[in-house]
């Protein structure tokens, strides 16, 4: 539907740049993954897009690998763990001025 839900206990210990990248995330899922022929389930995608937005408004790499990080945390995945490092990549080269690709 495009609406997003959040839990207020969960969301309320989160920074406001969390809760921006958090929202950005969800929000791609949605309306950036298909744009870019990505199915609306794709996680790697929505965190990419996610990023592009958040890092280009000018919010804090730091916070963003926190939030994910957090998330992450409570499901130690192998997905996980490849989303992790494909965001860290996202991240530096993004700080190089360098395009990345979401695959």
């Amino acid at each position: 539907t495009g609406n997003i839900e959040v839990s207020a206990a969960k969301f309320i210990n989160y920074t406001i740049p969390m809760r921006i990248c958090i929202l950005l995330h969800e929000y791609s899922h949605k309306y950036k993954n298909p744009k870019i022929g990505l199915e609306i389930g794709n996680e790697i995608g929505a965190d990419i897009n996610a990023l592009y937005i958040y890092l280009g408004l000018g919010f804090s790499k730091i916070d963003a690998i926190t939030v994910f990080g957090k998330v992450f945390l409570k499901a130690q995945t192998p997905q996980n763990q490849q989303r992790l490092k494909k965001i860290l990549d996202y991240i530096k080269k993004f700080e190089n001025q360098e395009f990345a690709k979401v695959n």
